[in-house]
């Protein structure tokens, strides 16, 4: 075995003869081979980073047909010959002062790699790779530290399958190294933050893979999950409360990155241990504030995807959330015909808030009404497994018998009647099987014996036929639609119905006509344009007014969302 030295400032080429050579002895696993392969290794990457060699580098490599075989030579044969002569436990090994320099070197021009490569199926082959030389990473803590950044990185920004196998490691680290896993955490919730900024439909999967990835990190260890929980629900709090506190910086918490966040948390805590339950409170709590941060219509989506939010929590935690107010406010949107020209639908999942222009829209009254008859429909399917549902149905029930009155919607009128049979139908079953029982409410633990021995209500049915078939049609419609991701993006576009600006002969025209007139008429037509203009410019500068002012205007005390959260101590 030759021992570790210095590297000296000969300059020699790696040719296609030399690999053949080291090839043949890393197959009888030689380690002094190895040595020198990982001195041409090193070459290879700062060839592929495009800079000079180092004067200390003994090989140089200038064709890019050698960097590719020097790197794919690497990948077969390091695990192999490593393991072979320091067994399972580098670290114990005698060989170990031999080859630690060597080690230590190739792994941090592998960890370098990483950030170079460009192909999906070597970056991938690569990332498999550094998993396996994960005993030999954790020898190095700064090493390891660099691999974690460098595959959160990749698990944030390459393709689908480059973020599973980052994925993959990131758990094998955790595995073999439990204390890496706040760290972890902490990069991983960071990096989806910057990556849920945007929401459209060729976004939406790479969000959803990374949420769901990051639920799976989060259930490893509950209690490092509720300090880390603890920390950035707090975060999203503060947020709010700022928002309520100035009223003029609603984009914090109206945006993407809120409401990604927001899901994140939901799904963590839908299915959680016990030490995780006390964080369930204070998250409802931010998500009511945020509901009840701005009542314009314009921003009803954004509200409908919170109250899907709090639904789904409900339902995984069984806990009741007063919801309804929420959604019999935005049905009342939905309650007169709009008589604006047709536009054409958009998608309203990948969309959080509309200009004032298009909420006038039937196409957008359409989408809102959909939204909310299903949210309304899972909130009633939840309450009718409960046996006060004759209690909690009745207000409703009140509220949409006049829903059916005020609405002019034909279409609207038979889904509510519908509805309402249904509920009707649940609560007159519900009085009488009751009837017969001899417990009293405050019998906590028979009533909740009682309500599991229920079967599946008519609610309950209807909703899940209704939704299948929603989205049959859904899908439909969405492969027939085109990208029209940018409506409600922007927020000028479609808030301003801007006049035609006149041809300029007919502007000369009328500029001559107004030269021959008398001075009396000019003075009076040369006011009558300054009234004009004016009104314009102020009816222009009412209608561009950014929706923070109108929340500003239209804000109503909700009382302070963060005062009651207790989260310390």
């Amino acid at each position: 075995e030759e021992p570790e030295s210095e590297y000296t400032p000969a300059s020699i080429p790696v040719t296609a003869s030399l690999l053949k050579k080291w090839r043949n002895n890393l197959e009888k696993r030689s380690l002094p081979t190895w040595k020198q392969l990982v001195r041409a290794f090193q070459a290879a990457v700062v060839t592929a980073k495009g800079e000079e060699p180092e004067n200390n580098m003994k090989y140089v490599i200038v064709d890019p047909d050698i960097v590719n075989k020097v790197i794919m030579m690497c990948l077969e044969h390091s695990s192999d010959v490593l393991k072979h002569h320091l067994g399972d436990n580098p670290t114990s090994s005698t060989k170990w002062n031999k080859v630690k320099i060597s080690i230590k070197s190739y792994l941090s021009s592998l960890t370098e790699l990483l950030g170079l490569l460009t192909s999906n199926d070597v970056l991938c082959a690569v990332m498999r790779h550094c998993k396996a030389m994960l005993p030999y990473y954790s020898a190095y803590s700064r090493l390891m530290k660099k691999f974690v950044k460098s595959h959160v990185t990749v698990w944030g920004s390459k393709a689908e399958l480059s973020r599973v196998v980052a994925f993959t490691c990131l758990q094998a680290v955790v595995k073999k190294i439990p204390a890496f896993l706040e760290d972890i955490l902490k990069k991983m919730y960071v990096e989806y933050t910057k990556c849920s900024k945007m929401m459209n439909p060729k976004t939406r999967d790479n969000i959803v893979l990374m949420r769901n990835s990051l639920v799976e990190m989060f259930k490893i260890n509950p209690s490092i999950t509720y300090t880390t929980g603890f920390l950035y629900i707090r975060q999203l709090a503060v947020t709010l409360r700022s928002v309520i506190v100035n009223k003029k910086e609603i984009e914090s918490a109206y945006n993407w990155q809120y409401v990604n966040c927001l899901h994140v948390w939901v799904s963590v805590l839908s299915d959680c241990d016990a030490c995780l339950q006390p964080l369930i409170f204070p998250l409802i709590q931010i998500m009511m504030g945020v509901v009840k941060l701005h009542t314009s219509p314009c921003f009803y989506q954004l509200h409908l995807h919170v109250i899907r939010l709090m639904l789904h929590l409900a339902a995984a935690t069984n806990k009741h959330i007063p919801l309804i107010h929420s959604l019999l406010e935005t049905l009342q949107f939905c309650a007169s015909i709009n008589k604006a020209p047709a536009t054409k639908p958009i998608d309203l999942t990948c969309v959080l808030r509309v200009t004032k222009g298009y909420k006038k829209t039937k196409a957008y009254q359409d989408g809102i009404f959909d939204l909310t008859y299903e949210l309304l429909l899972n909130y009633v399917s939840q309450l009718s497994q409960s046996i006060s549902f004759p209690e909690v149905s009745f207000p409703v029930t009140v509220w949409l018998k006049k829903f059916n009155k005020k609405c002019n919607n034909p279409k609207y009128v038979s889904q509510m009647k519908q509805l309402l049979e249904k509920m009707s139908v649940v609560s007159r079953d519900l009085t009488e099987k009751r009837s017969s029982v001899t417990f009293t409410p405050k019998d906590l633990e028979e009533v909740t014996k009682w309500e599991s021995q229920l079967p599946e209500s008519v609610l309950t049915k209807y909703f899940n036929t209704w939704l299948r078939i929603h989205r049959v049609v859904a899908a439909e419609t969405e492969e027939e639609a085109d990208g029209d991701d940018d409506i409600g993006e922007h927020e000028d576009s479609g808030d301003v119905d801007s006049e035609e600006e006149e041809p300029p002969k007919k502007k000369q025209k009328k500029a001559k006509k107004r030269l021959e007139e008398s001075p009396e008429k000019k003075n009076t037509a040369e006011k009558s344009d300054k009234k004009k203009k004016k009104k314009k410019k102020k009816d222009k500068d009412e209608k561009t007014e950014a929706a923070v002012e109108n929340g500003a205007a239209e804000f109503v005390d909700n009382g302070d969302v963060v005062e009651d959260i207790v989260l310390s101590d």
